[in-house]
């Protein structure tokens, strides 16, 4: 029977020899970015303070220059440290790069980087700030917003226990390329804006450009539960909480969980406004108000905080989203017939419902995971909110909303989001059963040119972030518990599953040591097996596994029933002439279908990427050198499959 192939894009990484000091393992960025993942096995540079640039031609490292973001330290005893490309001094809006030291030297860094910016860039501005602002907030078009609430002004001024602190917005100049841009090839100089909407309700960072003044995109801050939204029950019998003693009563407070983490939830009576919510409390710390306010959904919402806490504490000894202790903020009975909960950059909201759900308050234990997952995700790869990068963002707070549940109450754990209150939003285990792929760009994906996402907005799910985040799922489910079957490219698959704490580690350990702003499945492919590699070594099954998976779900490889044949060997292809000159000739036996022949230097650059078509039988592609490529020895790939080597003469 003969099978349709359909070219999957991967990128591979190659290890080679060097110097001291030059990188073991290199996997090319595209034109004009340095290498979106480099590691060095043995020898790494010193840690001076900011990432190494590696130039592929001449094998020379030098120091780049960026802002420093923050750092942690994980578990492996690596440093993991996150800097902000700066052009003139302006911070590069998705030029990202983090650096992984261990013992004052470099282990590896993975990210985007412009190596070489345009001459042409701006570096002033044309327009006023002022104008920028009105171009934003009236491209937002809400009818208010926070900081014309004086109420609300005075709210983020105690919270954050600043006096100056403000909702208004500051512009911030930085270069800007829309996140789908994979060479940052269009950076232009923007504006940054924070724009805190209250009516209705949005928040996002909002770019104009600084020459002309016109709207180049948007990057959602508020992460919602669903769109248009979910509902929950969220009862999980009785647990025991912390609260804290105040004025003859108790409070849903706690000051120091786990050595310093505050916990504090606190009810907005329906109401839409921080600054008028009151605490909740209880006369003998027994909280069992069961009343017609429906109170008694606070407490699901402060113990989810508290186990969501707990859960990442335990598993990876990280200390609150930030691993520096952040508060948790609830606000529960938020308006009235609102149907969502979500995470704003700043706190968790949960909505009190709809006749959708019977009006019951959105207070899962696998939502507040969900939700403070999006915290933890902003702190770290800060995932923007639309498009892939995305719907990985929606995808690891599902990984983690459901691990959380399956750590903190097995017995009602399952792999569905919503069952509490009887409104599924979403099945990890079967995607397509709530109209999400479990294959990328098969049944069900949301491409960027159906239903208007040639634009991200509130209005398209910000192109599918809540719909594509079911790959990732998928690919979690199967790789915790395992699974066999045929995805929607005809690839048959079977992957063993290697348990919920070691799938969970390497979930953790990609999202925060690896992924970075723009990240794509692809960089979350490559990725999380560096990660399952740094966890249980390169050689092991959880790798195997790791890629099996992917396989499973049609990223970097699961994208036909012939792709699931071991990879042929060598000597089934033939390469001549060989040594070459100009042109060499691939000749091989295959299967109708698309296919790309591509030649790859030994530091991993790719030299030559030749697309044609692949006929039932025998098949020969001629392929032109670059008449400025170097003499050397070159990898060729078919398919992403080793055919051979190559001498360039």
């Amino acid at each position: 029977m003969k099978t349709k192939f359909i070219l999957a894009v991967s990128i591979a990484a190659y290890s080679f020899a060097f110097g001291q000091e030059n990188p073991s393992k290199l996997v090319p960025g595209k034109n004009g970015l340095h290498a979106e993942l480099i590691r060095f096995d043995k020898n790494g540079p010193d840690f001076k303070g900011n990432p190494v640039l590696f130039d592929e031609k001449s094998q020379r490292i030098s120091q780049g220059q960026a802002v420093k973001l923050g750092s942690e330290k994980d578990g492996l005893g690596f440093e993991t440290h996150r800097f902000q490309q700066t052009i003139n001094n302006i911070p590069v809006e998705y030029g990202m790069m983090i650096v992984q030291t261990k013992e004052g030297k470099i282990v590896g860094e993975t990210g985007k980087w412009v190596l070489n910016s345009t001459t042409a860039v701006e570096k002033n501005a044309n327009i006023s700030e002022s104008v920028a602002l009105q171009n934003a907030i009236s491209h937002v078009g809400a009818d208010s917003y926070k900081w014309q609430n004086r109420e609300e002004e005075n709210f983020i001024k105690n919270e954050s226990k600043n006096p100056n602190a403000t909702f208004a917005p500051k512009g911030e100049l930085v270069y800007y390329s829309d996140p789908t841009d994979e060479k940052l090839s269009d950076l232009k100089l923007a504006y940054k804006f924070d724009i805190y909407a209250e009516k209705p309700l949005s928040r996002q960072y909002v770019f104009v450009d600084a020459k002309d003044g016109k709207v180049l995109g948007m990057n959602a801050l508020i992460h919602e539960t669903n769109v248009p939204g979910t509902a929950t029950t969220a009862y999980s019998g009785n647990r025991a909480i912390v609260a804290d003693s105040y004025n003859g009563s108790y409070r849903l407070r706690e000051a120091a969980r786990n050595g310093g983490t505050a916990v504090e939830t606190y009810n907005l009576k329906k109401g839409t406004t921080y600054s008028a919510a009151v605490d909740f409390t209880d006369d003998d710390n027994n909280w069992n108000n069961v009343n017609t306010s429906l109170d008694q959904y606070a407490t699901d919402a402060h113990w989810g905080a508290e186990m969501t806490l707990d859960y990442l504490y335990t598993k990876f000894g990280r200390k609150s989203i930030d691993n520096n202790n952040f508060s948790i903020k609830s606000y529960v009975h938020y308006s009235t017939n609102y149907f969502n909960a979500f995470w704003d950059g700043s706190r968790m909201t949960y909505g009190d419902g709809s006749s959708a759900n019977n009006y019951k308050p959105l207070t899962a234990l696998d939502v507040c995971g969900h939700e403070i997952t999006h915290g933890m995700t902003s702190k770290t790869a800060n995932l923007a909110y639309q498009r892939e990068s995305g719907a990985l963002n929606e995808g690891f707070s599902d990984v983690f909303g459901n691990s959380i549940e399956f750590w903190a109450r097995p017995t009602q754990a399952n792999w569905k989001l919503g069952e509490d209150f009887n409104y599924v939003i979403r099945d990890m285990g079967n995607p397509n059963a709530y109209g999400q792929p479990d294959t990328y760009l098969g049944t069900y994906w949301k491409t960027a040119t159906t239903s208007g996402c040639r634009k991200p907005s509130q209005q398209n799910d910000y192109c599918g972030v809540h719909t594509n985040s079911g790959v990732l799922n998928f690919w979690y489910y199967l790789l915790v518990n395992g699974g066999t079957g045929t995805n929607d490219n005809g690839f048959a698959y079977n992957v063993s599953g290697i348990g919920l704490d070691k799938a969970a580690a390497i979930a953790y350990r990609t999202l925060t040591t690896y992924l970075t702003s723009s990240s794509t499945y692809a960089n979350a492919r490559t990725y999380s097996l560096q990660a399952a590699a740094d966890l249980y070594g390169a050689g092991g099954s959880e790798v195997a596994q790791v890629t099996n998976a992917w396989n499973a779900v049609g990223v970097g490889g699961g994208t036909s029933a012939a792709s699931k044949i071991a990879a042929p060997a060598a000597s089934l292809y033939t390469i001549s002439p060989n040594p070459a000159t100009d042109k060499f000739t691939v000749a091989f036996e295959g299967t109708e279908g698309n296919g790309v022949v591509e030649l790859i230097s030994l530091t991993g650059k790719r030299e030559v990427s030749e697309k044609f078509r692949i006929t039932d039988g025998a098949n020969r592609v001629n392929v032109q050198l670059p008449s400025n490529m170097l003499p050397g020895v070159y990898m060729v790939m078919v398919n992403g499959q080793k055919a051979g080597s190559l001498i360039k003469k």
